[in-house]
């Protein structure tokens, strides 16, 4: 079977959630046998080739940066680019498409192309982004309007558009009851975030010293949890124990932004790195101070992956399903659990297995072939019931 995968997203190469997501559902989708037309962005020009998966072919397009007519007005929830849809009636012309598949953001009026043709669509989101959007700070009357415009424009874009998708996939339970409040219920799929265990076969020393914190810090939800970390959980006490290590995009700049240093009380950002992976994996534990955010958190997944302990807020491990997390949502008692935590604990071989249970690619790419089936045949089977 032919599937046409586009994605507003450069999966390559995979140092972001995005980015690991749609890499991963090109990868189950592959694997599953059918035939995959990737259509991608490539903003880091990376050689594909490095990338090559079977069965999978790429296409690569790029956009040009929104002017400012168009992120007042909001054009790009609803206009549709010229260039894509020359690509998207290439590949129609080259292969039999069956499916198509939509991943990421709001790409839902390119929907009516494929229906048009009589291609059902499977439309991927990663996220209830409205609700990110609401949890935006907005200190003056200009962020608040501006929020609100936000917010009106994505909540239209998914009435407008989501309902025309054959299957909608979320990722969360709560994303799950978000999006059955205006679409068929019998339409709404949940496949987690996912990865594959065989990329996480990497270990390194366990450095007992050690915490991590993964993330795009330029992204607010992470740069808000770093700083209400550092104000209100780190202290000397603690950085007598550990040395935390802040890895990702925005990770200097957020700790000068925060502290006014490039290092402080043994904190220590790396920046921008090709794959976080080695880094979890040498942590005694990985800390997740998130106190905003929706969905699945993928640097979650990760540390389990890498059977690296996992000490957060709730909204850390919001959407993950285990009991092996250590969780505080205060600041006195996230500290505690800090100064308390074992380092031989078994914690990050029992989320190792949840994870295999759960959040392995070869679970969840069963679950995309049942939805792939449900979408061509429109019918549910027996283990493809929406969560």
């Amino acid at each position: 079977m032919y599937i046409l995968f586009f994605t507003d997203i450069s999966p390559f190469p995979q140092n972001g959630g995005e980015r690991i997501r749609s890499y991963n559902l090109i990868k189950a989708l592959s694997q599953l046998g059918h035939d995959v037309i990737a259509v991608v962005r490539n903003v880091e020009k990376v050689d594909l080739q490095n990338y090559h998966l079977p069965n999978v072919t790429f296409y690569t397009y790029e956009v040009k940066d929104f002017n400012l007519v168009t992120r007042i007005t909001g054009k790009q929830y609803f206009q549709r680019s010229s260039a894509i849809l020359d690509i998207f009636r290439e590949i129609c012309r080259e292969y039999p498409v069956a499916v198509a598949m939509l991943d990421y953001g709001y790409i839902g009026h390119y929907i009516s192309f494929f229906r048009t043709r009589n291609i059902p669509v499977i439309l991927g989101t990663h996220n209830a982004q409205p609700l990110i959007t609401w949890q935006l700070p907005s200190g003056n009357l200009l962020d608040r309007l501006r929020k609100l415009q936000l917010f009106g424009m994505e909540k239209l874009h998914e009435r407008l558009y989501f309902r025309k998708a054959t299957a909608v996939l979320v990722v969360s339970d709560d994303d799950h009851a978000y999006h059955t409040r205006f679409l068929p219920e019998q339409k709404v799929f949940t496949v987690p975030n996912f990865l594959d265990q065989k990329d996480y076969s990497l270990f390194g020393k366990k450095q007992r010293r050690v915490l991590v914190m993964t993330a795009n810090f330029g992204v607010y939800m992470n740069y808000a949890g770093l700083k209400w970390f550092i104000e209100n959980v780190w202290d000397e006490e603690l950085a007598e124990k550990y040395d935390l290590w802040l890895v990702g995009r925005g990770s200097k700049e957020a700790l000068k932004r925060i502290t006014g240093k490039d290092d402080y009380q043994n904190i220590v950002a790396f920046g921008k790195v090709d794959d976080v992976k080695w880094y979890i994996s040498v942590a005694t534990a990985v800390i997740i101070p998130l106190l905003h955010g929706s969905g699945t958190r993928l640097k979650c997944l990760e540390a389990m992956a890498l059977r690296t302990p996992v000490i957060s807020t709730s909204k850390g491990v919001e959407g993950v399903r285990s009991k092996h997390f250590i969780v505080a949502d205060e600041p006195a008692a996230f500290k505690q659990s800090l100064l308390g935590f074992d380092a031989d604990t078994d914690k990050g071989a029992l989320l190792q297995e949840d994870f295999q249970r759960e959040y392995s690619l070869e679970v969840n790419r069963q679950r995309l072939q049942q939805i792939v089936d449900y979408t061509v045949r429109g019918k549910i089977t027996a283990h493809a019931q929406p969560a």
